[in-house]
């Protein structure tokens, strides 16, 4: 008999373990997280009851704790891959993603063949940036299994991260890419991302077949109608963006890049009031982009709010590095705005006319600068400016010539309105104040001084 109860006394841990840690799962099964925490001892070193705690402070998003169980687990057992994965997770949910990707390749170290361990290993490597890791990493994955299309998006991944200036790694990224493509094709990922390359190259009509052969079998992968609809926008086909951003739209992105680019595609298709709305959007989650402010400021030029145009422009001149070919796209910018705005101050815009040819170079805008000072009745600048006009224009393009290259009487060049209103200015000036000898030609002069006498 007292055999029979010494043997029951040391089965006894063993049996009410059993029964803790059936009510333990039973309480994890039904939400009930608060039950392990207070049932199971911290940092016990119990093989069994320990893990159930961890996965209920983690589930508490109590990370920090579950941190201390999961190592204490570790350090009994450094060969447990489970254990490994928690500890990666709640590293990774706690920011701490070089950590994740130690444990993830400790993981992949002692399971080479988990696929599920290398993803995640490669994953966490690119998030870090740490990508010449991720890209031996992924190669290893290859030298495993060569049909593996996540292995060979990874790999495009790693490369295109090393390679952001380096046209090299940028080919080998799409190399890999394509390699991905032609073992998975329905990879929205990776058709996004071969897309991407493409607009980045400026190969917009490349974008669309892939993003549109991808589309036949799925219209509503984000990614890939993000990639799909700025390759029709930057192919000017300007109402298949809109539509395509709009739809994006409809699903809920309302991010900077569909809102910028839906803005441009409006623009280009003439509906300033819809470009406005998504480009004003666009610059409050980003004021500081000169972009968007350019484009911002030419909508509201074509609406009813000139005033904030012309206001958003000079924003961009506040806030630009100078550089000859952008400063050069902001007067133009600039002076559509005040070409919109007839109330503007006149010597405000000769002003930003006279700023901005230094760095557009178009001698027209002498011509307009002298019309402005025309329209004010300031004839000395006007002539000053008419004739420093001409003195720029080509001699080809002085006279309208036909095909054979003779000159059209019926068609006036800008150079001949500004000689004959040089030329009118003048004689009504002589017929008020009188003129120098070298104000006109001197046979004009001379005709010019018979006809005021004749009128005496």
């Amino acid at each position: 008999m007292k055999k029979l109860i010494t043997l029951l006394l040391a089965f006894l841990p063993l049996w009410a373990n059993a029964q803790t840690e059936g009510e333990i799962r039973k309480a994890l099964d039904a939400y009930d997280y608060e039950t392990p925490i207070a049932r199971i001892t911290p940092v016990a070193g119990d093989s069994v009851l320990t893990p159930l705690r961890a996965q209920a402070l983690k589930a508490m998003n109590r990370h920090a704790e579950a941190l201390k169980e999961w190592n204490s687990l570790l350090k009994e057992d450094s060969t447990n891959t489970k254990v490994l994965i928690e500890l990666a997770e709640c590293y990774r949910s706690t920011g701490r993603s070089d950590q994740a990707a130690i444990c993830y390749g400790k993981a992949v170290s002692l399971q080479p063949e988990n696929k599920f361990f290398r993803q995640q290993h490669i994953r966490t490597l690119l998030v870090t940036e740490n990508y010449e890791a991720a890209r031996d990493a992924s190669h290893a994955w290859l030298e495993k299994d060569t049909v593996s299309a996540t292995g060979y998006k990874f790999l495009g991944m790693a490369y295109e991260g090393m390679g952001m200036n380096d046209p090299e790694s940028i080919q080998l990224a799409f190399m890999a890419y394509n390699a991905a493509y032609r073992r998975d094709s329905l990879d929205a990922q990776t058709v996004a991302l071969i897309a991407a390359i493409f607009n980045n190259n400026n190969q917009f009509t490349e974008a669309v077949d892939v993003t549109e052969t991808y589309r036949r079998t799925d219209t509503l992968n984000v990614d890939v109608n993000r990639q799909n609809a700025k390759a029709y926008c930057m192919l000017k086909e300007y109402k298949t963006a809109v539509s395509r951003y709009e739809a994006l739209k409809s699903m809920g992105d309302r991010s900077f890049t569909t809102l910028y680019y839906l803005g441009i595609s409006h623009y280009g298709d003439n509906w300033f009031y819809g470009s406005q709305e998504n480009l004003l959007e666009a610059h409050k989650k980003n004021p500081y982009d000169v972009n968007v402010l350019y484009y911002l400021a030419k909508s509201c030029a074509r609406t009813s709010w000139k005033e904030d145009g012309l206001a958003y422009m000079n924003k961009a001149f506040d806030i630009v590095v100078p550089e000859d070919s952008l400063m050069a796209r902001l007067y133009d910018g600039l002076l559509e705005c005040y070409r919109y705005l007839p109330k503007a101050d006149p010597y405000e815009k000769i002003e930003a006319m006279k700023e901005a040819y230094p760095y557009t170079k178009k001698y027209t805008l002498f011509f307009q600068i002298a019309e402005i000072y025309d329209r004010q009745k300031d004839y000395t600048n006007a002539v000053h400016y008419y004739e420093k006009y001409m003195s720029l224009v080509p001699k080809d393009k002085q006279v309208a010539l036909d095909d054979e290259g003779k000159p059209m009487l019926d068609v006036q060049t800008m150079y001949q309105r500004a000689r004959r209103r040089v030329e009118k200015i003048k004689v009504e000036d002589f017929f008020r104040n009188g003129a120098h000898d070298d104000y006109f030609e001197p046979k004009l002069l001379k005709q010019l001084s018979t006809k005021k006498e004749k009128l005496k």
